[in-house]
């Protein structure tokens, strides 16, 4: 049934949501990559408006569309292949922010250091944790991002967002450019790598006409009984 990988792919993979500023309304792409991962880069592309982010992102994974709806605090994923759309409220992370020692929240590092990235000059700046050290380029020409909030799967909690997203947050910075280094080696990278202004239909933020609604209660509740298709299997502990 292909509907299994997609909602495999919707239900682990990460939900980034940013708040675009009344100012632009464009398009954003992004690449992320973690050396560790095994399903490789991941290729994000933001199209933003007042009250709206839609994100396509495609990777080793397979692909997916979400449209965030800032105003009803909900997302739309959308699963073209099936032509269906399910609606989840904006989840809500659980537990401390790392890094966890102490509750202490790292704060943003000003280095005084500019750089012009695609067109918008960016300041850089650093946040360390426990174990860990993170350069961001930031601009404030693109709206709040409100982070990259790890969904954890129905009858999860949301994962705790990293500790350069906690710093950011109150901020109204846009990420051009994050690298994340521990141990001497790098473990997570983000970068934008095209930013369009232009106007948007509002067509691109709900789901399209004729697709048909995914009721996510309904698959939970005894469709099937061994778990949600693609769930990672028991190890026993959970």
């Amino acid at each position: 049934m292909k509907l299994i990988p997609t909602l495999a792919t919707l239900c682990v993979l990460v939900l980034p949501c940013a708040l675009p500023a009344e100012t632009f309304e464009g398009k954003v792409s992004m690449k992320v990559t973690a050396p560790n991962a095994k399903e490789g880069p991941s290729t994000m592309n933001f199209s933003m408006k007042e009250g709206f982010v839609r994100m396509d992102m495609s990777s080793g994974r397979g692909a997916v569309s979400m449209i965030t709806d800032i105003k009803n605090q909900q997302i739309i994923m959308l699963m073209a292949e099936q032509r269906m759309y399910m609606v989840r409220p904006i989840p809500q992370p659980s537990g401390a922010p790392r890094p966890e020692g102490g509750g202490h929240r790292s704060e943003l590092e000003d280095t005084g250091v500019k750089e012009t990235i695609l067109g918008y000059v960016c300041s850089k700046y650093v946040v360390k944790d426990a174990d860990s050290t993170t350069e961001i380029w930031v601009t404030d020409q693109l709206g709040t991002f409100m982070g990259l909030s790890r969904g954890g799967g129905p009858g999860r909690p949301p994962q705790a967002p990293q500790a350069w997203e906690s710093a950011m947050k109150g901020h109204n910075f846009f990420p051009m450019r994050v690298v994340s280094n521990k141990g001497g080696g790098e473990k997570f990278r983000l970068e934008v790598t095209s930013v369009e202004k232009t106007s948007l239909p509002d067509s691109l933020f709900t789901a399209p006409d004729g697709w048909r609604k995914f009721d996510m209660g309904a698959l939970m509740g005894g469709a099937f009984p061994g778990g949600y298709p693609g769930g990672r299997p028991s190890d026993g502990n959970n």
